[in-house]
Order: C-alpha cells, then sequence, then structure tokens
C-alpha cells in the first residue's frame, strides 16, 4: 500500500493506494456546532479529513441478512464524512454518489461493505459513499420543528455540494454525479432528486430497492417525539447519545412502522409518496429503479412459516388491490411450488416495492429504466430479499462473505450475477436509458437479472393498482 496525498479545495486529503485505486476514507464535507439541531456546514479549516465512523445507532432490523459490518465503525455525533474510491489517475470519470440504507435509523458509508476496489478499476467511475443523521438524532429535535425531521436531507445536500466542488481532484467529473441510494437511502435519492435547491448536482437517479413510504403526517410525528421523550426522561438536547438510543428503543414498540424519518415539510412535501405528482419534479436526465423479486422476505422470514395462510394471503389481496385476482395470479410462477408465507412475501413486495417503481416510471418526465433482481440467496426463507443486490454491486465476493445472506452461495452464480448487475449500472452511468430498454407504460416491459443473465419480459405487474388510487 502507498499513502497518496490529494490536494482538494476543501484540505489536503490522505488516501491509499492499492492495486490501481485510491481509497479515501472519513473526508469530511461538513460539521455542525450541535449535531442535534444544528445545521451542517462547511469544513472547518485544516479538518479537512478524520477517522472514519457511523453516527450513533444500535444493532440494525436486518443484520440476520446483511451481517454485522456496522458494528466494526466507531461511533460520533460528527461522522459528517464521506468515502471515496477512484481509479488511479482517472480524469472526468462518472461519479456515483451513494446513499446507504438501514430503515432510517443504521447504515454508514464507511463500512467495509462498500469496500469496492473491483468495481472502480473495471467500471472506471468514482464511487462516493456517505453518512447522514439517522434515528432519533437524525429526525428529531428539542424544538418540535417539522424542519427538524429532514436534517438527513441538508446533510445529504451538504455532501453533494462538497463533490460538486472537491470530486474533480479524485479524478471525477462533478457533472456527471448519478444520485444513487439503496432501501431508506433510495428514499433520499428520490426526495433529492425531486427537491428544487438541489437541482443541477446530480444528472442521473438510481433507485435500488426504494420502499413505498410517505413522510409523517406532522401530529404522528409529534406523537412519536412525545413517545421518545416520555422514555428518555430528559430533553433531547442535553441526554447522553447511549440514553437516546435506549430511548429510541423503548419507544420504537408502541409506534408505526419506521417511526424515526422525515415528517411533513418543504423538504419532504406530503405528495412525494404519490408519484404521479411527484415524479414531475424529478430535475435529474435519467433514472434506473432496481427492486428485488421477493423483497419482503427481510422482513416476513423470521416470523414462524406455519403462522402464514392462504387465507390471510387472500385477505391481504382483497384489502391492499383493485384486481386482486390479477395480484394472485402473479404471486406463483408456472411450474413452481410455493406455500403462503412465500405468496405474502411477493404480495407485500408488489405493494410496497414493486408497484412504487413502475408508478415512478410510468410518470416520469426523463427516461426511465425498471429492473426486478431475481437471483435468490440460498439462506432459508430469504430468496430475492431486500438489500440482497448490494454484494453483487460492492465486490461482495470479499467484502460481503460473512453476510448470512451469502451462506453457501455459488462462486460461478456470483460472478455471472455481479457481472449482469455491473454492465447494467456501467451502462446507466456512460450512456443513461438506452430507447429500446425506455419504460414505456403503453406497452410496459422490465429488465429481469437472474443467474442465467438479463433478459426482458413483459411487466405484467403494471396492471395492478392499488385500492385508493
Amino acid at each position: 500500500m502507498t499513502v497518496v496525498l490529494i490536494d482538494t479545495p476543501g484540505g489536503q486529503v490522505r488516501a491509499s493506494l492499492r492495486a490501481g485505486v485510491l481509497d479515501a476514507p472519513g473526508v469530511r464535507y461538513g460539521t455542525a456546532s450541535d449535531p442535534r439541531s444544528g445545521e451542517v456546514s462547511g469544513v472547518i479549516a485544516g479538518e479537512a479529513q478524520t477517522r472514519p465512523a457511523a453516527f450513533p445507532q444500535r444493532p440494525g432490523m436486518l443484520d440476520g441478512l446483511l451481517g454485522t459490518a456496522l458494528s466494526e465503525l466507531e461511533q460520533s455525533e460528527d461522522a459528517f464524512t464521506l468515502r471515496v474510491q477512484a481509479p488511479a489517475g482517472a480524469h472526468g470519470l462518472p461519479v456515483i454518489f451513494f446513499i446507504p440504507g438501514g430503515g432510517f435509523t443504521t447504515g454508514s458509508g464507511e463500512s467495509r461493505w462498500y469496500s469496492s476496489p473491483d468495481l472502480v478499476r473495471n467500471g472506471g467511475f468514482v464511487l462516493v459513499t456517505v453518512n447522514y443523521r439517522l434515528g432519533v438524532i437524525g429526525h428529531l429535535g428539542p424544538h418540535g420543528d417539522p424542519s427538524e425531521s429532514t436534517k438527513p436531507v441538508r446533510d445529504l445536500r451538504a455532501a453533494l455540494a462538497w463533490v460538486r466542488e472537491n470530486i474533480s481532484a479524485f479524478g471525477g467529473d462533478p457533472w456527471k454525479v448519478t444520485l444513487a441510494g439503496d432501501s431508506a437511502g433510495a428514499w433520499y435519492a428520490y426526495a433529492l432528486s425531486t427537491e428544487p435547491s438541489v437541482q443541477g448536482f446530480a444528472a442521473q437517479t438510481l433507485l435500488i430497492s426504494m420502499p413505498r413510504l410517505a413522510p409523517l403526517p406532522v401530529d404522528v410525528w409529534l406523537k412519536h417525539r412525545a413517545a421518545v421523550l416520555e422514555a428518555l426522561g430528559s430533553e433531547l438536547a442535553t441526554a447522553p447519545a447511549p440514553a437516546i438510543l435506549d430511548a429510541q428503543e423503548d419507544a420504537r414498540a408502541g409506534l408505526r412502522p419506521f417511526p424515526y424519518m422525515p415528517a411533513e415539510s418543504v423538504e419532504a412535501p406530503a405528495d412525494l409518496v404519490r408519484y404521479a405528482d411527484s415524479a414531475q419534479r424529478i430535475h435529474t436526465g435519467a433514472l434506473l429503479i432496481i427492486t428485488t423479486a421477493e423483497e419482503s422476505a427481510a422482513f416476513l422470514r423470521n416470523q414462524p412459516r406455519d403462522g402464514f395462510s392462504e387465507a390471510g394471503v387472500e385477505e391481504f389481496l382483497e384489502r391492499t388491490f383493485k384486481d386482486p385476482a390479477l395480484a394472485a395470479e402473479l404471486l406463483v410462477a408456472e411450474g413452481e411450488e410455493s406455500d403462503a408465507y412465500l405468496q405474502m412475501v411477493r404480495a407485500a413486495t408488489l405493494a410496497q416495492f414493486r408497484l412504487p417503481a413502475l408508478e415512478i416510471a410510468a410518470n416520469s418526465p426523463v427516461p426511465a429504466q425498471v429492473v426486478r433482481f431475481d437471483h435468490r440467496s440460498k439462506l432459508d426463507g430469504a430468496y430475492a430479499a431486500h438489500c440482497f443486490t448490494l454484494p453483487f454491486i460492492f465486490d461482495g465476493t470479499d467484502r460481503w462473505r460473512d453476510s448470512p445472506m451469502m451462506v453457501n452461495a455459488s462462486e460461478a452464480e456470483t460472478a455471472r450475477v455481479t457481472a449482469s448487475m455491473r454492465e447494467l449500472i456501467g451502462q446507466f452511468l456512460y450512456g443513461g436509458v438506452a430507447g429500446d430498454s425506455r419504460y414505456d407504460p403503453r406497452a410496459p416491459r422490465s429488465l429481469v437479472i437472474d443467474a442465467l443473465g438479463i433478459h426482458h419480459e413483459p411487466a405484467l405487474d403494471a396492471e395492478l393498482k392499488l385500492r385508493g388510487e
């Protein structure tokens, strides 16, 4: 390993150089005088870089799939950092600005999961992975103002501004930035792609496994805040971070799912989840949307499998879809054996992940492409679960080897699926959405990635509509 010093407008940054790839972790994109309520501001002179860290968090609900790599990082309320990986000697390359997910309460762009020398070197682009404030500290505040719930949006906007000013020092083109994210990170990527104040900071958008989640109504957000304060027994402004994390978990049981996320506000408008409306505000030039075939297995697999029933699936379809009979037809592939668990997984996946992708693509004012990831994990009950795309993007054979969802993975299959994913992303970075791949709601087609490669198929699920639409 060689240490390289890189001069940037924000200050000098140290990067390691291995096998032709520069890796600069802990790069500051800003700081905050008070991370609980303050706004992120510019980098302090002389503090262009610090030790890699994560914002305060507890183990995530999907650790049983992903593994525990996040626990290896130090935690700090001042973790306003990002990590840059780039081919040595690069100049004018496309940039991926990747926002990790984690249910709005966990995650870090500094995790070893995103160490991706092969991806960066062979893909020919610059990778930026970013931190943002999480959980109660990120989405509540001492004043009870809904704008306190969107601190992460402003963190990410500040990080994008850092990229605009500094990424050319690493060989990236600041005008060829793809704004990307997974899960909650995709939710933020979509919000930013429709937020006028971010216009011009990104050229394209890549959404991976974005859930259908509306910003919290303000009264609900205030209820969540009150529950946390009651559990905490002191003020948010002065309580130690571990006590806040304890209260975050203690209060969660009585609240709706994903209680710590943005509330309805200027930066998270109420219509964000009404995609026919919000998609019209997309200001990037192209859109790639990826979902997995069984996203919801990540959230249902820990329940007893024999607790699912055909009657329960039928009831879910009746209350969720306008045409439950059509939905039922889509839950079982021809010649496949499936049980009520797998059918419920697919039904929930359609409602919460797949249909949002199709709705956004159908209403997008810019070229859009929709992809279904259909490669299955060997982990019992996981199938093609939420987050299972990540190892096939970010050098999975090395950095994700201890991830439970990669148990007994075939090296040959992993290599083929990884090649397909990287081909897809590389084509998008360099060429946007090709004409024959553009989603057309009049004749909807979707790309499918599985162990055999990439192919097109009719998007039959595009005919589905949710009740109430």
